[in-house]
Order: structure tokens, then C-alpha cells, then sequence
């Protein structure tokens, strides 16, 4: 009685057996119908809803005509009243597609939806302000005044100069001395420029009597290095416009040469040829007389 006598694991595998055997036909059951089962329906395409002002059917024509075939498009919808223009597409770009109808529209639109992210901001990077060059002080013009000895013969030609004078920039004061043949001048101005001014402008030559303050040395100095540099320029263009000159003369000798020999190489051939024809005719017109006659 008190010992329990254990039953054989062998009696429960049939009954396990059947049970799973029984499920697996509902699972094949249950498969086979989901795959029967018509697919789920793909989601709408997401919609651009913007804001035009449209205030007849031919405005609304206007605004689909020029979205139509635009990339990533696939549908358009307007409705006048409400103006709003509905655009359906899965890759079309919100921001793209507003440019287009304000470019080809000239309205004025507004995006509705989806509402465009606002652009991350960037970290401020702080830029080290450069070290300023330090600007130099331009000095202001040094006034001088200039004596000039010019050739005046009467009041109204001394005024004629002082007009003349006066326009040029820089001068100040100009005081012709009709007595003394002379005219004064006072202003920014360098006193060789002035000099050919008054050459250029009254036909009259000039010469610096006197100046002060007096030029410096140096400045005479560059002057006259600058004057010897134009005039070595100046030759040095004239040799190069002589040579060409050459060049071209040569040139053209050449080409008269062969045109001359060609000329004569045919001319020679021509005249070979005459004679050569001549003497031919003149042979035949021979031998017939002589013929003629012997018979």
C-alpha cells in the first residue's frame, strides 16, 4: 500500500502525438488564408497644401499648367474659392515646388503643409579681427608759387592768360605783370606742368623765373631719371618701328621677284610655242607650193 507504482513515460507520447497533429492542419489552414487575403492598399501620397491667390478658373488653369510635369508631381487640385492649390506626389519637394509657382506665376504663395523644419543653426565660430594696417597720412599738397616769363603784348592778352591759367587744377591765384612781361602764380600745382599748360593752351612759351620754395634735389634728380627712361622708351620704339618697316619692304621685294620670274618663264614658254607653230605653217605652206608647182 505504501509504495506508488510510477507510470510508464511511454503512455503519454501517443497523446502528445495527436494533439500536435491535430494543430497542424488549423496553422496550414490559417496560412493559406492570409496568403488568399487581398495585400493591404499602399498609403496616399503626401500632400503639398499652399496658398495662391486665384481669382478665376483661368488663373487656376494657370497655376496646374505650370506644375504639370514638374519632377516628383503625380496630381494637382485647386479650388478657387478657398484659394489653395493641393499637389500629390511621394518625391515631390515642398520648397521646389513653392519656387515653380511663385517663378512661373509672379504670385505670391504660401507653403500650409507640410511646414518646412527651420534651418539648423550653425555654431557661431568666433573670427579674430585681423590686425589693421596702419594707413599712412597722406601729407597735404605743398602751395607753392611761380614767377613765369611770358611774352604778353597788351592788357587783353594778359588777361586772356589769366583766364587760361586759372582753369588749370591746383591753381589758386594767378597775377599777370604786363610791365615786366611776367605772370605770377600761386596754387598745388608742379611748375613744369604748368609750363606746358600755358604752351598747350595759349600757344606761348614759358619760362620758370622763379619758385618758391625751391625743388629739392632729389626731386630734380628723379625728374631727370624719369625724362631719360622716356626718351631711352621713345628710341627704343622707333628702332622697332624702323625694323618692321624693313621687314616688311624685304618682304615685298621678294614677292615682286618671283612675280617677276614667273612672268617671264611664261612669256618664254609662249613665245617658244609661236614660233614652233610658225615654223610648221610656214614648212606645210612650203611643201604645198612646191607640189603645185612640180605637177
Amino acid at each position: 500500500m505504501g509504495e506508488q507504482v510510477e507510470k510508464p513515460p511511454e503512455e503519454k507520447k501517443p497523446e502528445e502525438e495527436k494533439k500536435e497533429e491535430a494543430k497542424k492542419p488549423e496553422e496550414e489552414k490559417k496560412a493559406e488564408e492570409s496568403k488568399d487575403a487581398a495585400p493591404a492598399p499602399p498609403p496616399p501620397p503626401p500632400e503639398i497644401v499652399l496658398r495662391v491667390f486665384m481669382h478665376c478658373e483661368g488663373c487656376a488653369r494657370k497655376v496646374r499648367r505650370c506644375l504639370r510635369g514638374f519632377d516628383g508631381v503625380e496630381d494637382i487640385q485647386t479650388d478657387c474659392k478657398t484659394h489653395k492649390v493641393v499637389v500629390k506626389g511621394e518625391k515631390a519637394d515642398p520648397l521646389k515646388v513653392l519656387e515653380r509657382v511663385q517663378k512661373k506665376s509672379h504670385r505670391q504663395v504660401e507653403l500650409l503643409s507640410p511646414i518646412p523644419k527651420p534651418p539648423a543653426e550653425e555654431p557661431k565660430v568666433e573670427e579674430k579681427e585681423a590686425p589693421k594696417p596702419e594707413e599712412k597720412k597722406e601729407e597735404p599738397p605743398q602751395v607753392i608759387t611761380v614767377v613765369l616769363k611770358v611774352n604778353m603784348h597788351c592788357e587783353a592778352c594778359a588777361q586772356e592768360i589769366r583766364k587760361r591759367i586759372l582753369r588749370m587744377k591746383g591753381v589758386d591765384t594767378v597775377e599777370p605783370d604786363l610791365k615786366a612781361s611776367q605772370v605770377t602764380v600761386k596754387g598745388t600745382f608742379e611748375a613744369p606742368q604748368l609750363v606746358d599748360y600755358i604752351q598747350k593752351r595759349t600757344g606761348k612759351k614759358a619760362i620758370v623765373v622763379k619758385q618758391d620754395p625751391e625743388p629739392k634735389k632729389e626731386d630734380k634728380e628723379e625728374k631727370k631719371d624719369s625724362g631719360e627712361k622716356k626718351k631711352r622708351k621713345n628710341q627704343t620704339a622707333k628702332v622697332k618701328k624702323k625694323r618692321k618697316r624693313k621687314k616688311r619692304k624685304t618682304k615685298r621685294r621678294k614677292k615682286m621677284t618671283e612675280l617677276k620670274q614667273m612672268l617671264r618663264r611664261l612669256t618664254a614658254a609662249v613665245v617658244t610655242e609661236m614660233t614652233q607653230k610658225w615654223w610648221i605653217y610656214v614648212r606645210t605652206s612650203f611643201i604645198i607650193i612646191t607640189h603645185k608647182v612640180t605637177s
